[in-house]
Formats: C-alpha cells, sequence, structure tokens
C-alpha cells in the first residue's frame, strides 16, 4: 500500500494527506498474485554484405547492405495477453482462456485472439562511405548509413493481465464516504465490484522499428608528428517507437473523476505510437601524438540534440520539440609519459645497472574530464491543477530559469521564481531540459613500471 500521497480532491476542496493517514484513508491500495517459474524468450538475427571498392588510387568506397531480424518476446507457457483499444478488450490465446484468474473484474471484456506483435521482415538498411587522400598528408572521409531500431531486448510483452492479477485502487470519497480505508485497504467485493483495478497496454499487432540515419564528413591532416582530425557527426531518427498514457481525460476545470477517463474501466490504459523523431548534431575535433616519451590523445566534442519524445504529460497534445539531456561540450585529454630516468636517455645516462632497474622505465599517465552540465527538467509536485489525475509534472515558466554560472549554489542551482505551479485546468508550458545541471571536472593520475622477472614474465 502508498501511504505517501498529495491528496484526494473533491469538489469541496483537497484534503490534507497526514489527515487522510491519521484517519486511516490511503489514497491508493496495490496487491499482487503472481505467476512463478516463468521463462520467456526473444530471438535477434543480423545478416549484412559489404564491399570495398577502390576507385582511383586516391579515392576509395566502401558499400553494403544489412538486414535485422527482432522476434517478439513470448512466455513460454503461453499466458499472454494484449490490449484493443479500438473494442476496449483484453485479447489472450484461445487456449489460455481456463488459465485466466476468477479475480480478474467481470466488467472487462476478454476475446479469443493472437495477441503477439508481428515483427517487421522488411528491415533492409543501407551503409556508404568514402574516402579520398588530396594528398600524403591529407585525407577527405564521409559516410552515410541508415539502421534499425532496436527496441530493447524482451521489450513489449504483457504477462500478467488476466492471469496475475496485480490490483491497483484510488480511493474516491463520495457523501463523506471514502472508497475504501483502513484495517480493510481495498473495496469490498472484488469479484463482482466494477471499480476500475487493472491497467493495460496495447502493443500494435504490426510491430513498426524506426530509422536512424547517420552521417558523417571527416578531414584529417598531418602536421609534423602530430594528427588531427576535424569532423561533423549527425543522425536524424525518425518513425521511432515510444509508450505514452492515454486514460486521463483533457485538461479542465472540472475536477476529476474516474468516470471522465476515456476508458474508466481501467486504472491506466498505454498505447505505443511510431511518429517519435530526434536530431543529433556534433563538431569533433581530434589530436593524436604517439612517437616519443610523450603520447597525447585529445578529443573535444560540440554537440546539441533534440527530441520530440521528451513532454508526454498531455496525450491529446502535439508532439514538441525539446533539448536533449547530453552535455553541449565535452573535452577529454589522455597523455602518456615515458619519465627519462633510463639508462641511455637524457638523464641517469651513465647510471648503474642496479639502480637503473629500480628508477628505469616508468610512465605517467594523465587522464582529464571536462564536460559542461547535462541539461534537466524542473517540476512541480503533489498538486493536480490539470485535474486528469496527474499529481506533479512540468511547471509554467516565466524567465529563463538558469542563473549565471558564479551565481550557483548546491542549495541554489537555479532560478525557482522563474516557474510556477500550472494554472488550473492546464498542464505546464515549460520546455523539457531547460536547465543547466553541473559539469565534470576528473583527472586520473597513474605511475606505472613493469618490472622484469623472467623473459616471459613481468610484474
Amino acid at each position: 500500500m502508498n501511504w505517501r500521497r498529495p491528496a484526494i480532491c473533491e469538489r469541496e476542496g483537497c484534503r490534507n494527506a497526514y489527515a487522510d493517514f491519521l484517519l486511516g484513508i490511503p489514497r491508493r491500495s496495490i496487491r499482487l498474485d503472481p505467476l512463478t517459474d516463468r521463462k520467456r524468450t526473444s530471438k535477434k538475427l543480423g545478416l549484412f554484405i559489404t564491399d570495398t571498392f577502390k576507385v582511383t588510387p586516391k579515392l576509395t568506397l566502401d558499400y553494403g547492405m544489412r538486414w535485422d531480424y527482432f522476434s517478439s518476446t513470448v512466455w513460454r507457457d503461453g499466458l499472454m495477453f494484449n490490449w484493443d483499444p479500438a473494442s476496449g478488450n483484453v485479447i489472450v490465446p484461445d487456449s489460455a482462456q481456463s488459465k485466466i484468474s476468477p479475480l480478474y473484474p467481470k466488467n472487462l471484456k476478454i476475446a479469443a485472439g493472437d495477441p503477439v506483435p508481428h515483427p517487421g521482415k522488411r528491415n533492409f538498411v543501407p551503409r556508404f562511405g568514402a574516402a579520398y587522400r588530396l594528398n600524403d598528408k591529407t585525407v577527405i572521409r564521409g559516410g552515410y548509413g541508415l539502421f534499425n531500431e532496436f527496441l530493447g531486448q524482451l521489450a513489449r510483452l504483457s504477462g500478467g493481465g488476466p492471469f496475475e492479477i496485480s490490483e491497483t485502487y484510488f480511493n474516491s470519497i463520495t457523501n463523506g464516504q471514502p472508497l475504501f480505508q483502513m484495517p480493510n485497504p481495498f473495496p469490498a467485493s472484488l469479484a463482482n465490484s466494477t471499480v476500475s483495478s487493472q491497467s493495460v497496454t496495447a502493443y500494435p499487432k504490426e510491430t513498426n522499428t524506426g530509422l536512424i540515419h547517420q552521417f558523417n564528413f571527416t578531414v584529417e591532416r598531418q602536421i609534423a608528428d602530430m594528427g588531427f582530425r576535424l569532423s561533423f557527426i549527425g543522425s536524424r531518427n525518425r518513425g521511432m517507437n515510444y509508450g505514452i498514457g492515454i486514460n486521463q481525460p483533457q485538461p479542465s476545470l472540472v475536477p476529476f473523476d474516474s468516470s471522465r477517463r476515456p476508458f474508466p474501466q481501467f486504472v491506466g490504459a498505454s498505447v505505443f505510437r511510431t511518429n517519435g523523431a530526434s536530431n543529433y548534431d556534433s563538431m569533433n575535433f581530434v589530436a593524436n601524438r604517439r612517437v616519443g616519451w610523450v603520447t597525447v590523445d585529445m578529443h573535444w566534442t560540440w554537440a546539441h540534440g533534440m527530441t520530440n519524445m521528451q513532454n508526454l504529460e498531455n496525450p491529446y497534445a502535439p508532439l514538441a520539440w525539446n533539448r536533449d539531456f547530453l552535455a553541449k561540450h565535452r573535452a577529454v585529454f589522455n597523455t602518456m609519459w615515458d619519465l627519462p630516468f633510463e639508462r641511455g636517455k637524457k638523464l641517469r645516462r651513465n647510471m648503474p645497472a642496479v639502480a637503473n632497474k629500480i628508477v628505469g622505465g616508468w610512465s605517467l599517465a594523465w587522464v582529464t574530464y571536462l564536460q559542461t552540465g547535462q541539461y534537466f527538467s524542473p517540476a512541480f509536485s503533489d498538486d493536480d491543477p490539470s485535474n486528469t489525475n496527474t499529481f506533479g509534472g512540468l511547471p509554467n515558466r516565466t524567465c529563463n530559469g538558469n542563473l549565471a554560472p558564479g551565481q550557483r549554489t548546491i542549495g541554489h542551482w537555479f532560478d525557482t521564481s522563474c516557474f510556477s505551479n500550472p494554472a488550473a485546468g492546464r498542464c505546464g508550458n515549460s520546455g523539457a531540459n531547460v536547465l543547466e545541471g553541473p559539469g565534470l571536472h576528473a583527472h586520473n593520475i597513474t605511475v606505472v613500471k613493469n618490472f622484469k622477472l623472467t623473459e616471459t614474465r613481468e610484474l
């Protein structure tokens, strides 16, 4: 049971959470009757063909094609289900009808059918790359590749539902009487109750994976004993999958009531949509020196990402582009210095053999990470201004909110006066990831020496 509750709001106002706790009126109650010792499986297969063709001594082409197959995940005992939003039916295999729990609410319609999503079989994606040598010290490279979205291992699997009862009840008060209270935190006559207690998710019958377009352009140049590389790297992801809850009413001034839900027979209902998108653009600079006493690898990335799947609070609102969470700048310095204490080097040229074994052969490794802050979203809690039974979320934003770097402290990182709870009947207007978090400065120093014990062994 969840005793941490924002409040139960009625037409005459909101009740005090601590007072409700003392009265024994929880905001919600949960119980589970689990299935045990179950096994689930999924499979993945990727096949590709590639070729390299040297057009001229200076121009080389690489091209290929890949095909991916991602099977659906299934429970080996066959106790699976899906949900059809069009009919409202819970779909279960005909062979599993006898396994439905007698506690599954009778007001939920069950229909026989195939609940397993069908994986796509046309996931062919091309790859192309080219390299052109301007001269012995300058090369230009570029490439484009199309990749299939991978939904995740053991993804899109509903294995509870009518077979493994998980009940969630949200309390309500009618004419001063709660739907349930302690010591019995569940509604009466559950077997025949029409009170919403179940949540469902609809997985598309035909699985469509998104397409990830990746592209890059690079110039490489050697100057003296240093190598330099400047690259543009980007991606455009389209048709991406994401889940969203749809069982909430439109934001309004009308107080929330479960009868206002689109599917009032369920506590929660989610679907997967395939109109997600994201963009990524970055500039990457690399410098290398891999000869002599000192070897250096330096990397700096300047990146910017956007996605339209960051704010899914209101399922009726169109998708909007928001900043991704990733840091704008990231630099890494990796340096290895062979200390000049060994006999024959600038220092200790005339060192005795025994002393040389002790002080010679040491190396100093220095790795440094410098990164600006990742972005995060502001939030409010313990309130439901939209009257959709969603407590908390993105607030209203009236100004930038980011403080100058010199004004930031652990206790006051951003300007809270720029944010407020949304107006009654509305969701917040703030974008996602509008605030910059703390950066990262990390330094790692290591001193290393190899002691040769025998011809084949070292310490």
